[in-house]
């Protein structure tokens, strides 16, 4: 007979700590039935996973790798169950220890959905890993590379001794596979937000692995793996409202990117943080008992900013400097606004607003530096008021207020709102908020994609319209708009439809009168060019005779907003770009001594097409036109043409005198060579005074024991040279281009901005191109830069093409040739 009294008491499995401690971590934000989802997915993986232990490929065991994992995504961002329980059996499915099907038959559809999209997804890292492996091979053995082909079995793989050549090819490669992978992430993220989650919890553990000071291995893996969480994973961390994920992804990818700034910037934090400690303990005592004196029941904390907010905020006010000399001495943290935050938790909204006049009463606020995202939350979902006032001891400090709720929502994001029942007329405010912004991140894809936009080009525009700073600007009727800082009214008006973005007049920015009566509201015109403040409202203004222009590319700040304007160009506009490519041709002409238009006959037009793959010599002016050629392309084509019609031309130039030198042009054979007097086969040497290119005018210089010197005509030295032995003059003729590879001097004018030289030298190095060398020089007010490089190219229309994307580079005003005189 069994004891009644003796109550049956519940024995817990005796389960790991790692798993222990989830438990308390989920129990926290989860019901007893969704923590029995966790629970269920510990065992299923437990069970394939048994006795499984790391590999060479896979360091951490399944299991324990998983729980790391998971524990981020409950700590950091209040993932729901289904996320949970995903990231728990993932590694066992990734593995193949444990198979989708019984993911789906155990835990639910929705659980193994989340698993197969990571799959998906991991199978584009991979193979960006293997590319990053078989590179790193390749430099460091290119014996055992070129018999151990990691990534193909081609004769031209990555990993093949020749990899130095095929640097561009590399890196192409690797940006073909990171834009896939952003491109995946996002129909994911369309499809369940879990996904991403799961994504960016695997990352930030990576990183934080790999940034252990144990860390072991390939250091070229690291420094990609935190390029990417810079550029990518913590912009979208920060879009998704999850600012701790953010904060600590930013820093680690800083500390592994720029190790002796974030030395110095975690020293400055280290001493400023014990300066201040004291003041922030006086102002959170004194603001605990202003909030209890009426009644405001207020949790307070104070904070020094995190090490990689606190240096760009010190850059910005330094300029940006390359050298951490510079910026060490330039650096002025009086300048530094909100370097101390407090953080002011009520309960209710209405308690906000009353903090907020009280603390206005206590300090005088910082004109312009009052924020309120309650009245218009950002687009991830942020919502709380933000003032920068003087405080005790007259010190500039930034204080946030906001309830415990948007406090939640601040710091494990809007995503961990997401459920598929909160959708549709019942949704929250914060699903809304993300169903919005899915639905303008498909939009904006397919934006891209009619666009026929690269994958690099793709790239670069989730870093600047997706990830850079935004500003949040207002409809009439109250919608707000996302857009990043430095838009344009048209901008905006593209943001709302590509018809009013097509038909637009104008702006006009409504605000209020500035007296005091809040009632009472004027506007005012803008220009397209306006800059756009956050917070304002705009009402865009169309007419049906407005349309786009090749100026308004000039005003586009949004890579989607571009597209659509050269879209409707190129639809549009054909015939006055062949207007304009006319004459641009004709200038060029001249400017080169030939022959008018006129004399361009059909037979010409045909041969210039047949040798430029145009289908038809209005597309070569439609082209030119629209900026996408270089006329001079087109006239060196031509030049040739007239060239090899000419028969008499060879008797012309050999009877003339040596210094009358004939317009002539490059590439008329593979095979030819440098013709001397008519002669082809001697002994020549280009000269690296002037670095003639087979377009220029050209003379050859008989040397002692170097043969014949050509230069420019117009180059001083060859003008000294002919003043004190004209005799050793010759005339010279381009017959082809066998004197490859050309060296190419080129100036380069732009707005100054950091990264602009790497940027620059990225173009050149994808191009195909050989940087020989690179120097700059800023001007006074350091506006401007001048980048001076000299290139090594193939031949001309490589150096067109390079031109043609170095002018595409963000800042760059003008690039040309550099035909000034070389010491």
């Amino acid at each position: 007979m069994i004891d009644s009294s003796v109550e049956q008491q519940f024995v817990e499995p005796p389960y790991p700590p790692a798993m222990k401690q989830l438990l308390a971590l989920v129990n926290q934000y989860m019901t007893l039935a969704e923590v029995d989802l966790v629970v269920k997915a510990f065992q299923l993986s437990s069970e394939a996973c048994g006795g499984v232990t790391g590999t060479s490929a896979r360091p951490i065991p399944p299991l324990e790798h998983a729980l790391a994992v998971t524990t981020i995504m409950a700590r950091m961002m209040h993932v729901d169950a289904i996320g949970i329980a995903a990231g728990l059996v993932y590694e066992a499915v990734d593995a193949e220890l444990l198979l989708p099907e019984q993911v789906e038959y155990t835990l639910g559809v929705p659980t193994a959905r989340v698993v197969e999209s990571m799959l998906r997804l991991n199978i584009l890292e991979r193979k960006k890993q293997n590319a990053a492996t078989g590179a790193m091979l390749a430099v460091q053995n290119p014996q055992l590379s070129s018999s151990k082909k990691s990534y193909g079995e081609r004769d031209d793989d990555i990993t093949s001794p020749s990899f130095e050549n095929k640097k561009p090819r590399v890196r192409e490669a690797m940006r073909r596979q990171q834009a896939e992978t952003v491109r995946k992430m996002f129909v994911a993220m369309a499809d369940d937000p879990r996904v991403v989650l799961l994504k960016l919890a695997y990352r930030l553990h990576a990183m934080r692995l790999m940034c252990d000071p144990s860390y072991q291995g390939d250091a070229q893996e690291l420094m990609t793996l935190a390029e990417e969480s810079r550029e990518i994973y913590a912009p979208l961390a920060g879009r998704l409202g999850m600012s701790r994920v953010e904060s600590e992804l930013q820093d680690l990818a800083f500390q592994v990117l720029e190790p002796d700034r974030y030395l110095w910037v975690r020293n400055l934090l280290d001493i400023e943080t014990r300066q201040w400690r004291s003041y922030v303990d006086r102002v959170c005592e004194r603001l605990r008992t202003e909030m209890a004196s009426i009644g405001v029941k207020a949790d307070i904390s104070g904070r020094v900013k995190h090490a990689y907010s606190f240096y760009k905020k010190i850059a910005r006010t330094a300029g940006d400097t390359e050298d951490l000399e510079h910026l060490k001495a330039a650096a002025d943290l009086s300048q530094i606004h909100d370097l101390l935050a407090f953080r002011i938790l009520v309960d209710t909204t209405t308690d906000c607003y009353v903090a907020l006049g009280h603390v206005h009463s206590l300090w005088r606020p910082k004109e312009g530096r009052i924020k309120d995202f309650i009245a218009n939350p950002k687009p991830n979902g942020y919502s709380a008021l933000h003032t920068t006032v003087f405080c005790l001891d007259d010190q500039l400090v930034e204080i946030q207020i906001r309830t415990h709720e948007m406090h939640e929502t601040a710091e494990y994001g809007v995503a961990m709102h997401w459920h598929y029942k909160d959708v549709g007329d019942n949704a929250s405010a914060s699903a809304k908020e993300l169903l919005t912004w899915l639905r303008q991140l498909t939009e904006w894809q397919q934006d891209l994609r009619i666009a026929n936009t690269s994958d690099t080009e793709f790239v670069e525009a989730v870093k600047d319209d997706i990830f850079q700073e935004q500003i949040f600007v207002l409809t009439p009727k109250g919608e707000v708009k996302d857009l990043p800082v430095g838009s344009t009214p048209l901008d905006f008006a593209y943001r709302i439809h590509s018809k009013v973005g097509d038909h637009c007049a104008g702006a006009r920015i409504i605000a209020s009168d500035g007296d005091g009566n809040g009632d009472r509201l004027i506007s005012r015109m803008v220009s397209l060019d306006y800059e756009l403040k956050n917070g304002e409202i705009v009402d865009i203004v169309t007419s049906r005779s407005a349309h786009p222009t090749r100026d308004w590319l000039n005003f586009a700040r949004t890579t989607a907003a571009r597209n659509k304007i050269r879209r409707y160009l190129k639809l549009n506009e054909r015939p006055i770009n062949i207007q304009i490519g006319e004459e641009r041709l004709e200038r060029e002409l001249k400017a080169a001594g030939a022959r008018g238009p006129d004399a361009i006959t059909e037979d010409a037009e045909n041969w210039v097409c047949s040798s430029m793959h145009a289908d038809s010599f209005e597309d070569l002016l439609a082209a030119i036109g629209s900026d996408d050629m270089r006329p001079r392309a087109v006239v060196v084509k031509l030049l040739e043409y007239w060239q090899r019609e000419s028969k008499d031309s060879k008797e012309a130039k050999e009877s003339g005198d040596a210094l009358a030198l004939p317009v002539v042009s490059a590439k008329q054979a593979p095979a030819a060579q440098l013709e001397v007097a008519g002669v082809s086969g001697l002994l020549t040497r280009l000269a690296n005074c002037c670095y003639p290119l087979p377009d220029d005018n050209i003379v050859g210089f008989i040397s002692r024991g170097k043969g014949v010197i050509v230069h420019r005509s117009d180059c001083r030295n060859i003008a000294r040279l002919g003043e004190q032995d004209r005799e050793r003059l010759i005339h010279v003729n381009w017959a082809g281009m066998s004197q490859q590879p050309y060296h190419a001097p080129i100036v380069i004018t732009a707005h100054d901005r950091t990264g602009m030289i790497r940027d620059v030298a990225t173009v050149v190095s994808d191009s195909g191109a050989n940087l020989m060398s690179i120097n700059s020089s800023v001007s006074a007010n350091h506006q401007t830069v001048v980048i001076m490089a000299t290139l090594e190219i193939a031949d001309l229309d490589q150096m067109h093409r390079l031109f043609v994307k170095l002018e595409k580079v963000k800042g760059v005003i003008h690039v040309a040739r550099d035909l000034g005189q070389r010491k």
